[in-house]
């Protein structure tokens, strides 16, 4: 399934600790807010499938939900090719990937939002 090593551990180390900092001793539980730890992989991690997005939350065999507070979002930009662009996650994926390739005087009509314009001067 993996081609990083322990990467999985490490992703999920990582939603728990942000996770657990939420609350202070004595606090209750229904302070607790979804968190999401979202990964950009310039590499493969899943090699079994073609999609770029997984998306993991927390639910049985049967697809039950434990509980509704976040999960892991992962996605790799190797495994994303989508020309056309649809909705906004297409167009950070994008960017993301050829972001660097982009000339700034030729800019392609998908950059064409205050978001990516201000993305683009950083």
């Amino acid at each position: 399934m993996c081609s990083y090593g322990y990467l999985p551990e490490r992703i999920l180390y990582n939603w728990a600790d942000i996770y657990s900092q939420q609350l202070q001793i004595g606090d209750d539980y229904h302070l607790m807010r979804h968190t999401y730890a979202i990964w950009l992989l310039g590499d493969n991690l899943i090699r079994t499938d073609n999609d770029y997005f997984h998306a993991y939350q927390f639910r049985d065999k049967q697809g039950r939900e434990l509980v509704d507070h976040g999960g892991v979002w992962l996605l790799e930009l190797e495994k994303f090719f989508d020309q056309h662009i649809e909705n906004e996650q297409q167009r950070w994926l994008r960017f993301f990937k050829n972001g660097d390739q982009l000339d700034d005087d030729l800019l392609p009509d998908w950059v064409n939002t205050p978001e990516m314009r201000q993305a683009m001067s950083t």
